[in-house]
This record gives structure tokens, C-alpha cells and sequence, in this order.
């Protein structure tokens, strides 16, 4: 039998947490100028503050979904539809976690990462699962705000000064979230359906669904390569990252020509590591940098 402990972390959902995290690490290596004690320790910070605000949010988040969630076959096992905690546990870990991680950013006067980290836990929790979830096939992209927000409280938790880096970056996350939602949305849309859960696969044609998941994945590749384009990196960076673009161009193409579950699997399979790959790339560089191991990144 699991602990309480693993239970609590099982039920705050790791494998979207963990993402959003690395994503915060990446914004907030990015604003770093040397590997200072106080640089170091508001790194720290960022990452405590987006694990908590993370872990927080989903909990809330599945304490709302919890009739869609009893109901698909996909979520049906997850702790709250189970019994493994009740429904008062659930809230008071979700609301503790999401005030902790705004007080955390408060204590040491991260007003500007303070302000993103709330309004990122409110449009998840409030205007994505409460408001939208169960009444707009665009609930998504709305919600896409709140995964794409880690990477400016990274940046803002070391840093008041402006860049469009990391901003490119927030629009990069947020294009990549259609597509990873939507390709598996459509391999699970019988599951929605039961549900009656409006997403976008399930509300619109095989081809509109194509054709928009293909679009996300084009915008994706576009401020992938921007970056570059910008001059914020050079060909060390546009090289992997245009490789790795291409076989995205390949599978969106398939799965326009040929609407379908597989197709569309592929696409998930293949675009779900892509942010991981990209903001690796980005950390790595950036790591080398300040080592003065890489002049020119």
C-alpha cells in the first residue's frame, strides 16, 4: 500500500508538475548573469515556488474535475475518484500549496513573479477547469496561460529587468500545449465524450482537428527558431532545433493527409519531449555561458 505521502504526490499530478518546474529552472538560468550565492538561492526559490504553486493548482484542478474524472477510463483509478482522499484533503492540500508558493515569492520581494505565479494558479483552476473546461472546445487555449507562466517566474524571480527571450519562450510553451493536448484529446475523445467534456477533437471534424493541432505545431516550430532569428543564439543552437522541427512538419502533414488515431499518436509522441528537448538546448547553452565554456551561445 502507498504512503499518504506518495498518494498526495500521485494525486498532484508529477508528469504535468515536473515539466512546469523545469520550465521555471529554464526562465530562471536564462536571467542569470554569474552563479552567485544569492543567484543560486533565488533559483531555488523559483523552483520551490513553482512545485508548490504547480502541485497546488492540480490538486484544485482535480478536486473540480472530480465527476468528469470518475466518469473516464483514463482517470478513473487516480486518488480522488478512488477514495484514497477525501474531497476536504483535497482542497486543503490544493489551497495550501497555491497560497505557500505566492507567500514564498512575497518573502523575498518577488512582487512581479508573486503577480505571475497568481494569476497562472487563478486561469488554471478558476477560468480553465471551473469556467471553460466543460462548455468551450477552446478551454485550452485559455488555460494555455497558466502552463506557459513558469518560465516568466523563473526570469522574474531572479530579475526585474525586461527581455523578450523569455517571452518568446512563454508564447513557445503556449503553442506547444494544443498540440499535446489535442493529439491525445483525439485518441481519447470517446473517453471526453462519455464524460462530456467539449474538447476541441471531440466538438469539431477529424480534418478541422488536423489541420488546428497542425497549425499549433507550425506556430510551435516558428518561435522555436526565433530565438535564433533574434540573435539571442547562433547555429548551435538553430541546428538540433531545426532538425528536430522537421519530423513535426512530417507527422502534422500525415496527420492532415490522414486524420486518425495513429497519426495523431504519432504527433503526440513524437511533440510531447519537444519542450523538454528545446528548454534542455536553452539550459545547457546558457550553463556553458556562464562558465565562459561557450563565448557565443
Amino acid at each position: 500500500m502507498p504512503s499518504k505521502i506518495a498518494i498526495y504526490i500521485e494525486y498532484s499530478k508529477p508528469k504535468v508538475w515536473w515539466l512546469l518546474v523545469f520550465i521555471a529552472f529554464g526562465g530562471a538560468i536564462l536571467a542569470v548573469n554569474n552563479f552567485s550565492f544569492n543567484n543560486i538561492i533565488m533559483i531555488l526559490v523559483a523552483i520551490a515556488a513553482v512545485t508548490m504553486g504547480s502541485m497546488g493548482a492540480e490538486g484544485l484542478t482535480n478536486y473540480i474535475d472530480l465527476e468528469m474524472d470518475s466518469t473516464m477510463e483514463r482517470t478513473k483509478n487516480r486518488p480522488l475518484p478512488t477514495g484514497e482522499i477525501t474531497k476536504k484533503q483535497a482542497l486543503m492540500f490544493g489551497y495550501s500549496l497555491a497560497v505557500l508558493s505566492v507567500i514564498i515569492l512575497l518573502a523575498f520581494r518577488r512582487f512581479i513573479a508573486s503577480i505571475f505565479m497568481s494569476i497562472g494558479i487563478f486561469d488554471n483552476v478558476f477560468i480553465y477547469s471551473y469556467l471553460l473546461k466543460k462548455v468551450s472546445p477552446y478551454s485550452i487555449i485559455y488555460g494555455g496561460f497558466s502552463g506557459a507562466f513558469p518560465v516568466l517566474i523563473g526570469w522574474y524571480t531572479i530579475t526585474s529587468d525586461f527581455s523578450w527571450l523569455p517571452w518568446i519562450l512563454f508564447f513557445l510553451v503556449m503553442f506547444w500545449i494544443p498540440v499535446h493536448v489535442w493529439s491525445l484529446a483525439y485518441r481519447y475523445r470517446e473517453d471526453y465524450k462519455k464524460a462530456n467534456v467539449p474538447m476541441f477533437p471531440v466538438t469539431h471534424s477529424d480534418r478541422s482537428t488536423a489541420i488546428a493541432i497542425s497549425f499549433s505545431s507550425v506556430l510551435l516550430i516558428v518561435f522555436s527558431l526565433i530565438p535564433y532569428f533574434m540573435g539571442f543564439y547562433n547555429l548551435v543552437y538553430l541546428i538540433p532545433v531545426a532538425i528536430l522541427s522537421i519530423p513535426v512538419i512530417i507527422f502534422s502533414y500525415n496527420f492532415i493527409k490522414n486524420p486518425g488515431r495513429k497519426t495523431s499518436f504519432r504527433l503526440f509522441v513524437y511533440t510531447a519531449p519537444y519542450l523538454t528537448f528545446v528548454f534542455t538546448l536553452i539550459i545547457i547553452l546558457n550553463v556553458l555561458r556562464l562558465l565562459n565554456l561557450l563565448h557565443s551561445a
